[in-house]
């Protein structure tokens, strides 16, 4: 991932969703776009709120979005 990557939250309840899709909370649903990156571990994620809030790599999953 780098900066300017749209991103959303992994699921709060992980794996479960795949089978019981019911069990998304609105965060998980919510895209964010990094805005910074400390290494490749850590990144800064603007959400829509406007809320800038750091997550490391495996708490935050890439969007494939078509150009």
């Amino acid at each position: 991932m780098r900066i300017g990557d749209l991103v959303r939250r992994t699921p709060k309840w992980g794996d479960w969703v795949k089978h019981n899709p019911w069990m998304y909370t609105d965060n998980d649903l919510e895209v964010g776009i990094i805005v910074a990156a400390a290494g490749s571990m850590d990144y800064q994620v603007l959400w829509p709120s406007g809320s800038l809030e750091w997550y490391a790599k495996n708490y935050v999953k890439k969007i494939n979005v078509e150009h």
